[in-house]
C-alpha cells in the first residue's frame, strides 16, 4: 500500500480494519482534552505533520511526507469523528465497516468546509463517484496537493496548521453540532491573522520577517476581500489584544490552538522574550487558560521538537538542541514545583520505587534497576493534571535529568543534596 497511488485508501482500510481505535487508554473523558492528547504529538497543530496517531503501517518509512500527510489527516479525521459516537464497533469487520463510512463522510464534510475543493479544477482529476471511496481519495490528495505548493515556509506551516481545524471541525459535524461550519472557520482564521498582527506589534518594533510573514499568512488564507482588508489595516495600524474579539474562540481546544500558534510564531523564530512572554500572559489570561497552561504549552511545542528533532530540520537553523532543552527543563521543573507534595505522595506509595531508591543508598544499581526507576517517575510526572494531556520527551528524560527537575523535597533524604 502506498499513499502515492490510485486506490491506497481501499487498501489502508484493510489493513486499519483489525485494529480498533482503544481511547480507554488515554484515561481522559473531555473530547477537546483527548483530542488535544491524540494529535498534538503528530504535529498537525504545528505545522509539521509527521506521524500519524494510533497504528503505523509496516511501509510508513518508504512514503514521501506528501503520502505521510495523507495518513495523518485522515487518522486525524477518524480519531477526531471516533470521540462522538455513542459506542464503537466491536468486530474486526464492524471496525473495518466503521472506517469505510467515515472516510466517505470526509469529501462530504469538505463539500460543506471548502466547496471548491471537490471541483475539477486540475488535469489530473477525473470524474469520481461521489459515494465511491476514490472521492475521499481525490479530495484528501487536493488538500495537501494545495497546500504543498506554497513554497514559503510560513504560509506553508499557516497552511497546514489550519488542517488540524478541518480535523476539529469534522467531528463537530459528524455529530450534527455546526451548521455554519465555513463562517466560523473563516473568523478563526481572522482571529489568528489578528493575534499575529498583534504579536509583532508586541515590542512596538515591526520586523521585516514579521512583515513578510504576516502578509504570507494573509495571501494563503483564502479569506474574501473584505475580510483581508480589514485584517491588513489591523496590521498596518497596529493592533493590540485589547481590539480583537476573543470570543470566537469559544471552547477550550479553540484557545489552546490560538495560544500555541502565537507561541510558534513568536518560538519559532527566536528565544521567548521578557516583552512577548507578558504578551502570551495576556493573551492566555483574554483567552481563560492560567498561566500553568501556558507554560504546559510551551512544554508540548518543545516537547515535540526535541522528540522529532531529527525530522524537524526547519527549526535546527533557528535553535540548538542545547537552548531548547535547557528551556523545557527549567519549564518542567517550574510546573513539577507547584504539585511537590502529590509528587512526593505518588513516590511514597510506589514500594518498588521507594525501595529502589533506598537501595541506591547503599550500592549502585544494575542498568535494569535504573530504567525501571526511569519509567517510574515518568509515569508519577503523567498523573500530574498539567502533563496528562501533553506526550512528554520520554527518551530525553534520562535518569539523572528526572532527578534534577523534580522538587527536592519530594525525593528521599539522600537525594535532596
Amino acid at each position: 500500500m502506498n499513499p502515492a497511488e490510485k486506490g491506497w485508501l481501499k487498501e489502508y482500510i484493510k489493513f486499519r480494519g483489525p485494529h480498533p481505535i482503544d481511547l480507554s487508554q488515554y484515561m481522559i473523558k473531555d473530547e477537546d482534552s483527548l483530542l488535544y492528547k491524540i494529535v498534538q504529538p503528530t504535529g498537525l497543530i504545528y505545522g509539521h505533520p509527521i506521524h500519524a496517531p494510533g497504528i503505523r503501517h509496516p511501509k510508513e518509512q518508504r512514503w514521501n511526507s506528501l503520502s505521510k500527510m495523507k495518513i495523518v489527516l485522515l487518522e486525524s479525521f477518524i480519531h477526531s469523528a471516533s470521540l462522538k459516537v455513542n459506542s464503537l464497533p466491536e468486530t474486526a469487520s464492524d471496525w473495518e465497516s466503521y472506517y469505510h463510512d467515515t472516510s466517505k463522510s470526509i469529501a462530504e464534510f469538505y463539500q460543506v468546509l471548502d466547496p471548491q475543493v471537490s471541483k475539477k479544477k486540475y488535469f489530473f482529476f477525473r470524474p469520481a463517484k461521489r459515494d465511491d471511496i476514490r472521492f475521499t481519495e481525490k479530495i484528501l490528495h487536493r488538500r495537501l496537493f494545495l497546500k504543498s505548493r506554497w513554497d514559503y515556509f510560513w504560509a506553508s506551516l499557516f497552511q497546514n496548521s489550519l488542517l488540524f481545524l478541518d480535523t476539529y471541525y469534522f467531528g463537530e459535524w459528524s455529530a450534527g453540532r455546526f451548521h455554519n461550519i465555513k463562517w466560523h472557520k473563516d473568523a478563526i482564521k481572522m482571529l489568528l491573522l489578528k493575534v499575529i498582527a498583534a504579536a509583532a506589534h508586541a515590542n512596538q518594533i515591526i520586523e521585516r520577517e514579521e512583515r513578510n510573514m504576516f502578509f504570507t499568512f494573509l495571501n494563503s488564507s483564502n479569506l474574501t476581500k473584505s475580510q483581508n482588508k480589514i485584517t491588513k489595516e489591523a496590521f498596518r495600524n497596529g493592533i493590540t489584544l485589547n481590539d480583537i474579539d476573543l470570543r470566537q474562540a469559544d471552547t477550550w481546544l479553540l484557545k489552546k490552538y490560538v495560544l500555541e500558534l502565537a507561541i510558534l510564531m513568536i518560538w519559532a523564530d527566536k528565544v521567548v522574550s521578557t516583552e512577548e512572554r507578558i504578551f502570551l500572559s495576556d493573551l492566555a489570561n483574554r483567552l481563560g487558560l492560567t498561566e500553568e497552561e501556558l507554560d504546559i504549552s510551551l512544554i508540548a511545542i518543545e516537547s515535540f521538537v526535541i522528540e522529532n528533532w531529527k525530522e524537524v530540520y526547519f527549526l535546527q537553523s533557528k535553535h540548538s538542541f542545547q537552548v531548547i532543552s535547557e528551556n523545557i527543563v527549567q519549564r518542567i521543573s517550574f510546573v513539577l514545583n507547584q504539585h511537590k507534595q502529590s509528587i512526593s505522595t505518588e513516590i511514597r506509595e510506589s514500594k518498588e520505587l521507594w525501595k529502589l531508591f533506598e537501595k541506591s543508598k547503599q550500592q549502585s544499581l544494575t542498568d535494569e534497576e535504573k530504567e525501571k526507576m526511569r519509567v517510574q517517575l515518568i509515569d508519577i510526572l503523567k498523573t500530574i493534571p498539567a502533563f496528562v494531556i501533553i506526550a512528554l520527551p520520554g527518551s530525553f528524560l534520562t535518569l539523572p535529568l528526572l532527578l534534577k527537575v523534580l522538587p527536592k523535597s519530594a525525593l528521599p533524604t539522600g537525594f535532596r543534596d
